[in-house]
């Protein structure tokens, strides 16, 4: 029995919709499926990201060094020399062997000041650091995952704390409350979220952008769990330093206020040992002991805490991980193989021609504008086609002519400035524009899944492949993490990769491997319709035949329907069933993928297929467009013979395109 057969079983797609015999299935299989034990010894992703921090030589100095102040704060009661609070009459008394760091000028232990002052200091920069910064992180994402009218408050609010002074602001916010060190605590929050929220905020935008996170909505994944989840793993080291700054500041700020004499004064910490230094003299004087120790910790901590930053940086980028050497006689996973013979890639099943088969998807009069203050763009201009059941519809053009936004639409994916104008989508019957936000998102990746343009771009760089495809299932599906995980590797083996791949980051796969994961994604529920927007972009032709033949096989195994998207006529008319040719937002022709090989009537169509040369025979100029032709006003298509819909046109200035 195949791979393909037992997996398809073991898939676990649930009853109704999207739930379709297959004829290779053997469900009698699924529940004796286990999946091989992997690498023995491997350490999880979380371990061995902890072993490389502490591999680190930076991580190594700075974690130590905070470690030995840590123990030195909760030990203090135990290691002080006395109560630091006792005044004596020794006073000002240089170090010695009865006082290890001197005394101050009222008598007090300075080693027993500054062990109890780390205390205090320690947990008011650990307090401050992690509220202020899960503040900004929150206002950050929230702005740049909502937008708009979100996005505009929060920013109005983030500027305006920018705007104030932060040193004023603290005094005055200090002198006015009542002292203590749960006012300095929320000073010092209300006075640090704003700029961790303004970096965060622009970091999220950029990665809001990226095409993971469009798939990550596709597959239904909620806002919260998207922006925690998603986003936020990828500002892993950009959040760690914002936390590590805020630590900084928080204890620099307390050290500071309390050295103003704005703090309670009566709390022994390593700003308030200055200021009785300070008050004392002790500088004037030369009591050098009363304040290097306390302002000595200071600089410490902060060196320690700059440290860690940096290791931080280096180890949670995959990108900047120095892979182990692989021992020898352990085998490198392999990648897919292809299946013989270019003319399967193209078999589809039966019926599947856009006459006989049950429409899966009707689109009808799909009109898409973008719009600015300045003018309004027709992305899409009422196009209208149907999907059969099992069928391969193709969607042809240029850059820019509107291809991926009709997929967009179809996906409810668009954003502002696109903004839908007219026409229906209906899939099964049910119109997708007008779900609610539920039903939306059970309906994209269970019924609809979609593949995007670059498979890189759609895998979130710092989540290993496994947990990206358990995500699927665990959103969708109520499974144990466990059983996702078992259908994970299911899935890889679906698609020609080793179950033991799981484990990898996106980065340590090829780019053919990359795209095949992706694919294993989008069929995971086992859809009824796979987009594809230009699955083998940036993929070299032998990988590209890999791609659409693991596509073909995958199709007849599973029995979905595929719209083909891509600027490859070649390519397009060797997968498709029926296909269109788009232009400028609107179709030029439409009809079975053989005819437009065999008698191509838009002049577009025409230059499209001549812009790909001849494999065989002699070799001939390649004729194109002239330079500057463009066509307007194209009308309604027309049928102009049985199944074969073309606009009307005016043939163009037939000149020569340099070869």
């Amino acid at each position: 029995m195949s791979v393909t057969e037992s997996t398809s079983a073991s898939l676990g797609a649930p009853s109704g919709v999207g739930s379709r015999p297959t004829p290779n299935a053997r469900p009698d299989l699924a529940s004796d499926a286990s999946p091989p034990p992997g690498p023995a010894g491997r350490p999880a992703p979380r371990r061995g990201l902890l072993r490389s921090l502490f591999r680190n030589r930076k991580a190594t100095v700075g974690v130590g060094i905070l470690l030995l102040f840590g123990a030195l704060a909760l030990l203090a009661p135990l290691l002080a020399p006395g109560d630091p609070m006792v005044i004596t009459d020794a006073g000002s008394q240089a170090p010695s062997a009865e006082h290890l760091l001197g005394t101050t000028a009222k008598g007090q232990d300075v080693l027993a000041l500054t062990l109890w002052g780390a205390r205090s200091s320690l947990a008011v920069g650990l307090l401050v650091g992690l509220a202020a910064t899960l503040v900004g992180v929150t206002v950050g994402l929230a702005a740049a995952y909502f937008g708009k009218v979100t996005d505009d408050f929060l920013s109005l609010v983030t500027n305006v704390f920018l705007l104030l002074p932060g040193l004023p602001l603290l005094v005055v916010l200090a002198a006015f409350l009542p002292p203590g060190t749960g006012t300095v605590i929320v000073v010092l929050i209300v006075t640090g979220w704003a700029g961790a929220a303004r970096v965060l905020r622009s970091l999220a935008l950029s990665i809001r952008a990226k095409d993971f996170v469009a798939a990550a909505t596709v597959t239904g994944e909620g806002p919260g769990w998207i922006m925690f989840r998603e986003i936020l793993p990828n500002m892993a080291s950009i959040v760690m330093s914002t936390f590590l700054g805020v630590v900084i500041f928080g204890i620099g700020s307390q050290a500071g206020l309390e050295f103003l004499g704005l703090g309670d004064i009566s709390v022994v910490s390593w700003g308030t040992n200055l200021y009785w230094a300070s008050n004392d003299g002790a500088l004037m004087v030369g009591a050098w002991w009363a304040f290097l120790p306390s302002g000595l910790c200071i600089a410490l901590v902060a060196f320690a805490l700059a440290l860690l930053n940096y290791a931080v940086d280096e180890v949670t980028n995959p990108r900047l991980r120095v892979p182990r050497r692989r021992r020898a006689g352990v085998r490198a996973p392999g990648g897919g193989t292809a299946v013989s013979g270019a003319a399967e890639a193209v078999t589809g099943p039966a019926g599947a021609n856009g006459h006989g088969a049950a429409p899966v998807l009707e689109v009808r009069d799909l009109t898409v504008e973008y719009r600015s203050e300045n003018r309004t763009v027709v992305g899409a201009d009422r196009v209208s086609f149907t999907i059969g059941e099992g069928e391969v519809f193709g969607l042809a053009g240029e850059s820019g002519c509107g291809k991926s936004t009709v997929a967009h639409a179809i996906m409810r994916l668009l954003r502002e400035p696109a903004v839908i104008t007219g026409g229906s989508v209906r899939f099964c019957g049910r119109d997708v524009l007008a779900m609610p936000d539920d039903e939306l998102r059970s309906h994209r990746w269970r019924d609809v899944a979609m593949v995007f343009q670059s498979a890189m771009n759609s895998l979130n760089p710092v989540m290993t492949i496994g947990d990206q495809i358990v995500d699927v299932f665990t959103t969708h599906e109520r499974v144990s993490r466990t059983e996702a995980r078992r259908r994970a590797g299911d899935l890889l083996e679906l698609v020609k990769i080793e179950r033991s791949r799981l484990r990898a980051y996106p980065h340590q796969l090829s780019g053919g491997m990359r795209q095949r994961v992706v694919i294993a994604m989008a069929v995971a529920l086992r859809p009824r319709l796979l987009i594809m927007d230009e699955p083998t972009t940036a993929l070299d032709v032998v990988v590209q035949q890999e791609i659409m033949s693991q596509i073909a096989d995958l199709r007849r195994e599973l029995g979905f329907a595929v719209l083909f998207i891509t600027h490859d006529m070649s390519l397009m008319i060797e997968l498709s069933d029926r296909m269109a040719v788009m232009y400028g937002g609107r179709f030029v022709e439409s009809a079975p993928a053989a005819t437009i090989l065999a008698e191509p009537r838009h002049p577009y169509t025409r230059a499209l297929m001549n812009a790909f040369p001849p494999l065989t025979g002699p070799r001939t100029e390649l004729r194109g467009l002239a330079e500057g032709v463009r066509f307007t006003g194209i009308g309604d298509l027309v049928e102009v013979a049985g199944g074969h819909w073309v606009a009307p046109h005016d043939e163009p200035h037939d000149q020569e395109v340099p070869a």
